[in-house]
């Protein structure tokens, strides 16, 4: 079983590490790996480099086995390819281990969003979506995410290689990439939501509108 979550990371932050956390514990899986997107295409740009990004990733992956920091994305985006899909992971993936069963991670917010990706009718014929949603909290997504829901929910766990969504109920942390590069910005310590390394890696560059500490 190969399992995946995607974000642009900008920042990583405590909440990031934690759903993916919770993921590897209610589905039993030894290892997840967090995949930067380098040059996301259907929203706007990053406030952080690919290589900050990808560096404060690594860092904040470092002290837990089960967190693999993924660089597929941005090895392609380093050969000038077009923007990051993740289709095109999806497939690059598949391509590589045929025989596996593909996950691919979401929260709520990025499912209600899927019919903005691209190609994103070819997800299932390649993966399972796996949608992270708070305990008690209902998905009712509208027109054509509607019909896929019911047609490709799954109650259990996947088995098959790809093809079904599976909503997994799971305590999530109340933060966010933009509430923490506001908080930076207007020079409040956002410390309490970043790992350690990450922030002291924010302080020492100058990231975010927080001045270096160089």
């Amino acid at each position: 079983m190969i399992c995946l979550l995607g974000g642009t990371f900008d920042p990583v932050h405590l909440g990031h590490l934690h759903g993916a956390r919770q993921v590897c514990i209610s589905l039993g899986l030894r290892q997840i790996n967090l995949v930067l997107s380098a040059r996301p295409g259907h929203r706007d740009a990053p406030g952080a480099s690919v290589s900050h990004r990808w560096r404060m990733l690594q860092l904040a992956c470092a002290d837990d086995d089960r967190l693999v920091a993924d660089d597929r994305e941005v090895r392609r985006a380093a050969k000038g390819e077009r923007p990051s899909y993740t289709v095109d992971t999806l497939e690059e993936i598949r391509r590589q281990a045929p025989d596996e069963q593909l996950l691919w991670v979401l929260g709520s917010d990025a499912f209600m969003e899927l019919p903005t990706w691209h190609r994103w009718r070819e997800v299932l014929n390649l993966a399972h979506l796996v949608v992270l949603q708070r305990p008690g909290a209902s998905l009712a997504p509208p027109g054509e995410l509607a019909d896929l829901l019911r047609t490709h929910r799954l109650s259990d766990p996947p088995e098959t290689l790809c093809g079904g969504i599976f909503c997994l109920e799971a305590e999530m942390q109340d933060v966010s990439a933009s509430r923490v590069r506001a908080m930076l910005a207007a020079g409040s310590s956002a410390g309490d939501l970043l790992p350690a390394t990450v922030y002291t890696y924010i302080k020492k560059h100058g990231l975010y509108g927080v001045f270096s500490d160089v």
